[in-house]
C-alpha cells in the first residue's frame, strides 16, 4: 500500500483509464485517493476530470426490453445464417435481405453501419450491421453468438423496433394508467395514417376514438398525438443515456443534411414546426421544407412516424455504441408507472395490490429501484402496497427543475395525488433520508408513520465525520465530497460510464465486503444480478440524480421540525450503528429506536420479515 501511496492516485487513475476501467482506481485504491485528497487535490481533480470523459463504449451498459430487439446473422455475401423469432416476425419467415445489403457491405468495410430498412409490412425500421468484434456487447443469444463465431466471416444484424413489440399496449396501459381502449388506440396510432383509420382498426367510432385519445394524452402528459407516440417510445426504449447529438444520429441514419437534422431533432423531441422555427431563428416555411425533405428520405409522411423513427434510431445508436446491452429483467411483482404531472415525468414501481395500505419506499443512492421479492411478499402478507418513487434524475424520473430536495418531496406528493392516495407510511433508507424527511415535513397530513433504516445523518459541522464504515471507500468519498464538492459530478459521471456488468459486480463486491452478512447475501442466487441490474437502470440515463443528491447533502440539511406521522421508528443495523442517534432523531414524533442483529447494508435482502414487521408496527 505504501508503494501505491508514494506512486500517487492520479497516476493510478490514468493507468486504470488506459485499461478502460477508471472506476477500479476508486474501488481498489481509495486509500491512495485519500492521500491525494490531502496532499495534491488539484492533481486529483485533473485525473478525475480526465477519467469522467471516458468513452461510454468502453464501460457503459444500456438496458433494453427483449421484445423490442430482433437479431439475425448473415454471411458476407448476404445469405441468412440464423434469425431469431422477433427478426423473422418483422421481416417474414424468409426475409429478403436486399434491404440490408448496403449495411452489410459497409459493416464489412468499416466494422459497423446503421440505417433504415423496410419490414415485411412496408414500415421503415432502424437497423445496425456489425462485425463480430463490434457486436461483442450486443444482447445475442448463445445460438447467435455461435453462428457469428463460425469459420466464415459473418455479420450480425440488430433491429430495434419497440413500436412493433407485442407488449407495447400492455406496457403503455400499466405505465400511464390507460384503459384497454386507450392503450389499443395509442398502439394503433403508431401505424395508422390518421385517427379515423386507427378507430376503424380497433372497431370503434371516430368520436369514441377522439375522446379516448384526448384522455390518453392527458394521462401521458402529451400535448398532441406525435407527442403521445414519443412518450410511448421513450417508455419502451429501455434505459440509456441520450446520444451526444441526436442531430448526428438522424444525419447518419436518415441521410439528412445538417440543417434538416437540426430541425428534425427538435421536432422529434416534442416541438411543433413553429416552435422549431422560433428556436432556430428561421422562418416557418424553412422548417416545414426541411421536415418535408426528411419525410421523403425516411419514407414516412406523418409527424408521429418521424417521431417514432427518431426515438428508435437514437436508442439503436445507444445500444450499438455501448460496451454492453443487457435485457430488461422481469419483475413478476412490480409494474412501472409513469406519473405525468405538468411538464414533469415521475416514475414509480407499484407492487400492488391497489387494495393494500400504501407504503412509500425510498431507494438508495445506487440501488433500491426494485425491491427484493421476499420483502414484497412480506409486506403483502401484512396488507401493504409498496410503492417505490424514483427521485429526480434517477431511472426514468426527470431531473430536478427546482432545488433538489424540494423537487423530490414535491414529486412524492404528485405521485400520491395521481394514485389517489390520501395517506401513506414511509419506509426510508440511507441516502433517501433527506428527501423523505422533507416530504413528511411539507406534507405532514399525507404521512401515517415512518420507519428509517440506517438513516443518513445531516451534514452539520459536528457530525460530518460520522460515517457508518469509517475505514472504507465510501467514507473517503464522503470526505472528498464535503471538502471538494466539485468532485461529486466527476465521480458520478465516472460511475455512469462504468456500468458494464463485470465492472458493476466489482463495485458491489468492494462496497459490500465489510460486513459478513452482506457478503453472505451476495452469494445467494439472484442477489448480485438484481443489484447490478438495479444500478445499471438507475445510472443508465444520467448521473444527475446521484450528483444532485450528494450536492444537497453537502450543502447541509437539518432534520425538519413538525414532521408528519403519528410515530417514527429509527432502525440501525448492528454493524452500522452510530453513536448519539437519539440526539439527532429525538425530535421526531413518538420516536423509538431499534437495532437489528446481524444486519448490514443489504438488510432488505437479509431481513425482509423484520423490516415488514417494523412497517406494520409503526
Amino acid at each position: 500500500m505504501l508503494k501505491k501511496l508514494e506512486y500517487g492516485f492520479p497516476e493510478i487513475m490514468r493507468e486504470r483509464l488506459a485499461e478502460g476501467r477508471p472506476s477500479q482506481a476508486i474501488l481498489e485504491d481509495w486509500a491512495a485517493l485519500a492521500w491525494a485528497l490531502d496532499r495534491d487535490p488539484e492533481a486529483l481533480t485533473a485525473a478525475l476530470t480526465e477519467a469522467s470523459q471516458i468513452a461510454t463504449a468502453r464501460g457503459s451498459a444500456t438496458v433494453a426490453p427483449r421484445s423490442a430487439i430482433g437479431v439475425a446473422i448473415v454471411e458476407a455475401g448476404g445469405e441468412l445464417a440464423l434469425a431469431d423469432e422477433v427478426f423473422s416476425k418483422w421481416f417474414g419467415g424468409q426475409p429478403d435481405l436486399a434491404a440490408f445489403r448496403r449495411l452489410v457491405r459497409l459493416a464489412l468495410r468499416d466494422g459497423q453501419a446503421t440505417g433504415l430498412v423496410e419490414g415485411a409490412n412496408g414500415a421503415a425500421l432502424a437497423a445496425c450491421a456489425s462485425s463480430r468484434e463490434a457486436a461483442a456487447g450486443w444482447p445475442l443469444s448463445d445460438a447467435c453468438r455461435a453462428a457469428l463465431a463460425g469459420p466464415t466471416r459473418r455479420i450480425a444484424l440488430l433491429c430495434f423496433a419497440p413500436s412493433r413489440a407485442s407488449d407495447l399496449s400492455a406496457r403503455a396501459s400499466e405505465a400511464f394508467g390507460l384503459t384497454p381502449l386507450e392503450a389499443r388506440l395509442a398502439e394503433a396510432l403508431l401505424d395508422a395514417p390518421n385517427l379515423e383509420a386507427a378507430a376503424a382498426r380497433i372497431g370503434v367510432g371516430r368520436e369514441t376514438a377522439r375522446e379516448a385519445l384526448k384522455k390518453a394524452m392527458k394521462k401521458a402528459g402529451a400535448r398532441r398525438s406525435p407527442d403521445l407516440v414519443r412518450r410511448m417510445m421513450d417508455l419502451m426504449c429501455g434505459d440509456h443515456a441520450s446520444p451526444t447529438s441526436l442531430e448526428t444520429v438522424l444525419a447518419t441514419t436518415f441521410g439528412a443534411t445538417t440543417a434538416e437534422a437540426r430541425a428534425a431533432a427538435r421536432f422529434a423531441q416534442g416541438l411543433t414546426a413553429r416552435e422549431v422555427a422560433e428556436a432556430l431563428g428561421v422562418k416557418d416555411a424553412t422548417v416545414r421544407g426541411q421536415l418535408k425533405s426528411v419525410f421523403a428520405k425516411t419514407g414516412v409522411n406523418k409527424a408521429k412516424d418521424l417521431v417514432r423513427l427518431a426515438a428508435e434510431s437514437s436508442t439503436l445508436a445507444a445500444l450499438s455504441g455501448a460496451a454492453e446491452t443487457v435485457l430488461e429483467p422481469a419483475d413478476p411483482n412490480g409494474r412501472l408507472r409513469v406519473v405525468a404531472s405538468g411538464d414533469r415525468r415521475i416514475a414509480v414501481i407499484d407492487y400492488g395490490p391497489r387494495s393494500g395500505k400504501p407504503v412509500l419506499v425510498m431507494h438508495g443512492a445506487t440501488t433500491g429501484r426494485r425491491l427484493p421479492p421476499a420483502l414484497v411478499v412480506a409486506l403483502h402478507a401484512r396488507g401493504y402496497r409498496p410503492l417505490v418513487p424514483q427521485r429526480p434524475g434517477f431511472g426514468l424520473t426527470d431531473v430536478a427543475a427546482m432545488p433538489y430536495l424540494e423537487q423530490a418531496a414535491d414529486d412524492m406528493a404528485r405521485v400520491v395525488d395521481a394514485l389517489r392516495i390520501d395517506r401513506a407510511k414511509l419506509l426510508i433508507r440511507d441516502a433517501g433520508t433527506p428527501a423523505g424527511m422533507l416530504f413528511a415535513c411539507l406534507h405532514p397530513d399525507r404521512v401515517v408513520a415512518g420507519v428509517a433504516v440506517n438513516p443518513k445523518w445531516p451534514a452539520s459541522a459536528e457530525n460530518r465525520q460520522s460515517v457508518r464504515l469509517p475505514t472504507s471507500m465510501m467514507s473517503v468519498l464522503s470526505r472528498a465530497f464535503m471538502e471538494n464538492p466539485h468532485m461529486i459530478d466527476l465521480v458520478g459521471e465516472i460511475l455512469r460510464r462504468q456500468t458494464r456488468s463485470d465492472l458493476m459486480e466489482k463495485v458491489m463486491r468492494q462496497s459490500l465486503t465489510h460486513i459478513p452478512c452482506d457478503l453472505a447475501a451476495l452469494k445467494t442466487p439472484g442477489v448480485m444480478e438484481s443489484l447490478v441490474r438495479d444500478a445499471q437502470a438507475m445510472f443508465a440515463r444520467s448521473s444527475a440524480g446521484f450528483s444532485a443528491e450528494h450536492r444537497a447533502f453537502v450543502a447541509g440539511w437539518e432534520v425538519p421540525s413538525n414532521v408528519g406521522g403519528e410515530r417514527w421508528t429509527i432502525t440501525e443495523c448492528d454493524h452500522l450503528v452510530l453513536p448519539d442517534s437519539k440526539i439527532i432523531w429525538g425530535g421526531l414524533p413518538n420516536v423509538r429506536f431499534q437495532t437489528l442483529d446481524d444486519a448490514g447494508l443489504l438488510v432488505y435482502f437479509t431481513h425482509p420479515t423484520a423490516i415488514a414487521d417494523l412497517v406494520a408496527s409503526a
